[in-house]
């Protein structure tokens, strides 16, 4: 009887242990919102490298797996495969999005500026319609010309804001730089810091919950890598099915809009809409029917990739159904914007998996207890 008896009263400590604990939270949330927020900000530079060799994990992986095929008489010793793998990784990965943006950027703001022209040019119509609803033509036409001469005047900076923004978010360019070295690091003894990890867990965790935790991460790396490495085929075989159509047509702006719908498509859900919508508005300052046959195109080519293509070469992704991952989305990206998005899906998974697993535990004792029951 003094067993359940002392796992009785562990049990109602911890219960009150949390209750105290939630309640200084409470009474104290500016406090704590204060706490969180400077403990961020030290800690800036460490999350930026976890987060950018997570994200450099998967090319490096995918490079080391390259190298295992064609050596497979190990003639490279894993030390330098693994060298070599992420010397290519952080080589290919900023290449990649230089190229992509090099076709995306220029004719972006060529785009922009022709939407300028024609406004310019047809002033009278669009003030005219304006003041059929009741809107004065003086106010039209001079937020009309605002609007003009601040996009003509800062339209070569536009971009170099937006990077300037990025970099605010994370604090400072310093944080970083300080950040990729980092991954670099880490990535470059993952093997080590992965058993140390794994030694500390359980040395300082008891059995089950060290190796509860272990598998979770586990799950959340794997899970993460096939998202990304999958979501970056299917942005790739989208961005080429746009492009052989839109050549095909011959729709202009189409190595941009491919390019632009390759990058995009790395959001789920959201990023290929969005390209849909800028490459609409791009191609119709040239031609309104062009425009609407890119639409066309476009969601036919999404189709034929989303459930042809996509399900014979790489099969089934997270294992997350349609409506959970779009929840997961949204609220991903109500918290953290894009990166809420783009991470929230793994997270997403690995919760569906455990909480399935632990629904099939429990039905499957309950059903073996009403069978002992009956019997």
């Amino acid at each position: 009887m003094k067993e359940p008896n002392r796992a009785s009263e562990r049990r109602i400590r911890r219960l009150i242990a949390f209750g105290v604990i939630l309640y200084a939270v409470v009474m104290n949330l500016n406090r704590v919102s204060t706490a969180l927020g400077w403990l961020l900000g030290v800690l800036s530079s460490i999350l930026i490298g976890l987060v950018v060799a997570l994200i450099l994990d998967v090319p490096m992986h995918g490079f080391e797996r390259l190298f295992a095929r064609l050596d497979r008489r190990e003639r490279i010793s894993g030390r330098l495969r693994s060298a070599l793998s992420l010397a290519l990784a952080v080589v290919a990965v900023p290449v990649v999005l230089f190229v992509l943006l090099r076709f995306i950027v220029p004719q972006f703001v060529s785009a922009v500026t022709n939407v300028i022209v024609i406004v310019q040019n047809n002033e009278d119509v669009i003030v005219e319609f304006f003041g059929r609803i009741g809107l004065e033509p003086e106010f039209i036409q001079l937020k009309l010309k605002e609007i003009g001469d601040w996009i003509s005047a800062n339209l070569s900076t536009i971009f170099g804001t937006a990077f300037t923004t990025v970099a605010s978010m994370v604090s400072s360019i310093s944080d970083v730089v300080l950040g990729i070295i980092l991954a670099i690091y880490i990535l470059a003894d993952k093997r080590n810091i992965r058993c140390q990890t794994r030694n500390t867990v359980r040395a300082y965790l008891p059995e089950r919950a060290s190796a509860y935790l272990i598998r979770c991460v586990n799950m959340f790396v794997s899970t993460f890598r096939t998202f990304l490495s999958l979501q970056c085929l299917e942005a790739v075989i989208l961005g080429v099915l746009i492009l052989a159509c839109m050549l095909i047509f011959r729709i202009p702006y189409s190595v941009t809009i491919s390019c632009m719908t390759a990058l995009l498509a790395l959001i789920p859900y959201v990023g290929a809409y969005l390209s849909l919508a800028i490459g609409c508005v791009l191609i119709v300052t040239i031609s309104p029917m062009k425009a609407l046959i890119f639409v066309i195109i476009f969601l036919v080519a999404q189709q034929v990739e989303g459930n042809l293509i996509y399900p014979r070469v790489v099969g089934k992704s997270v294992g997350l159904p349609a409506y959970v991952t779009l929840s997961a989305v949204m609220i991903g990206g109500a918290i953290a914007g894009i990166p809420g998005m783009f991470f929230v899906i793994p997270i997403a998974s690995v919760a569906y998996d455990l909480l399935r697993e632990s629904v099939q535990r429990r039905n499957a004792e309950k059903a073996a207890r009403a069978e002992e029951t009956q019997a």
